[in-house]
C-alpha cells in the first residue's frame, strides 16, 4: 500500500544567535517527532559572514545532531576537541550522550549557505553513552541514481543500499533530487513513522501536494512514491518509533522533566565540558584571516 500524506506542516521562521533564519518543521505543537527524529530545522541565507553564522558553545543531552549541506561550508568544534568543515554531500553525526558541548560557525564569507540540521533522539539505554563525533563524507554515502532522479541513503536502507552509519535504533533518511516531471516509488518498512521535508520545488506524494518549507506526515504503508512538478530537493525522514519516556526540553533528551531541568542547572552552573578550541571569528579584519587559518 503506498503511503499518502496524513497533514501538511509548514515549517515557522526562527533566529539563530547572529540573525540567522532557520524554518523549523519539527518539533511541532502538531507533531512532535517522527521516528527518531525530534527536531528538524532548513536554512538558507545568501552573503553570510561569520557575524552573521555564529552560534557559540551550547550543550546537548541524550541525543545526536545530524548537519547536512546542498550548499556552502560550516565549521563545527565541540568539548572533545574536535574541529571539523562540513561541505555539500557529507555529513556531520554528533553523539551528545551523557553531555557534549559544541559550536556552528562559518569561518568566511559564504556566497550561500543551504542544508539542514536534525536532532535523533537516543533511546533510553543509550541517553548517558559516551559522546562522539564523527564526519562522513559524501563518498562513502550509497547513492541510487535514476534517469532524471538520485538518492543518497544518509541513514537506514532503501532498495538494498545501506548507509555506513551506524545507529542505535532504526533510522530512515534520505536525501532526494528530482528533475521536473519524474516519479518513482520504492518500499518501506511498514513499521516505520516516516514523513517528507521539502527544501526546494513541488513534490506531489498521492493526491497532496508539497512546497518548499512544508513538513508532510506519511501515513502508514510499505511503499513510497513521489511526482516532482519542479525541479525538486526533499528528504525522507523517520524510522521506528522514539519509545516513552522522551522528555525534549531545551536542547536535552531525557526520561523525566526533572532531570532536564537538572541538565539546565548543571549548564548554568558551568559543570558541561568546555569548547577549548572555539574562537569568534570577524569577517572585519586581516587578524581574522589569519585566526581563520590558524584554526585549520
Amino acid at each position: 500500500m503506498n503511503r499518502t500524506v496524513d497533514v501538511i506542516l509548514p515549517a515557522s521562521k526562527s533566529f539563530l544567535p547572529g540573525d540567522f533564519v532557520v524554518h523549523r518543521a519539527l518539533p511541532r505543537r502538531e507533531l512532535r517527532r517522527v521516528g527518531g527524529f525530534v527536531f528538524l530545522d532548513h536554512f538558507d541565507q545568501p552573503n553570510i559572514t561569520p557575524e552573521l553564522f555564529d552560534v557559540p558553545p551550547h550543550p546537548h543531552v541524550g541525543l545526536q545532531t545530524v548537519t547536512y549541506l546542498y550548499e556552502g561550508e560550516i565549521f563545527h568544534t565541540d568539548s572533545l576537541d574536535y574541529q571539523q568543515k562540513i561541505y555539500p554531500g557529507d555529513v556531520n553525526w554528533m553523539t551528545s550522550g551523557r553531555g557534549i558541548t559544541h559550536s556552528e560557525q562559518v569561518t568566511e564569507l559564504q556566497p550561500r549557505v543551504h542544508g539542514l540540521q536534525s536532532w535523533v533522539g537516543l533511546p533510553h539505554d543509550n541517553r548517558k553513552t559516551d559522546p562522539a563525533f564523527d564526519h562522513f563524507s559524501k563518498d562513502v554515502l550509497p547513492k541510487i541514481d535514476g534517469d532524471e532522479f538520485s538518492m543518497t541513503v544518509i541513514a537506514g536502507e532503501i532498495d538494498g543500499k545501506r548507509s555506513p552509519i551506524p545507529t542505535y535504533q532504526d533510522l530512515v533518511y534520505i536525501d532526494i533530487r528530482a528533475a521536473a516531471g519524474t516519479s518513482h516509488q520504492f518500499g518501506v518498512n511498514p513499521s516505520h513513522e516516516l514523513a517528507v521535508y521539502v527544501a526546494e520545488g513541488e513534490v506531489r506524494i498521492g493526491d497532496r501536494t508539497l512546497t518548499r518549507h512544508d513538513l508532510g506526515k506519511l501515513s502508514t504503508g510499505d511503499m513510497f512514491g513521489f511526482d516532482a512538478l519542479s525541479d525538486s530537493k526533499f528528504v525522507l525522514i523517520g524510522g521506528e518509533p522514539l519509545p516513552e519516556p522522551t522528555v525534549i526540553y531545551w536542547n536535552f533528551i531525557t526520561d523525566t522533566i526533572g532531570e532536564a531541568k537538572q541538565r539546565l542547572k548543571d549548564w548554568e552552573d558551568g559543570e558541561f565540558a568546555p569548547v577549548n578550541k572555539y574562537r569568534k571569528i570577524s569577517s572585519a579584519t586581516d587578524e581574522a584571516e589569519a585566526l581563520r587559518m590558524e584554526l585549520l
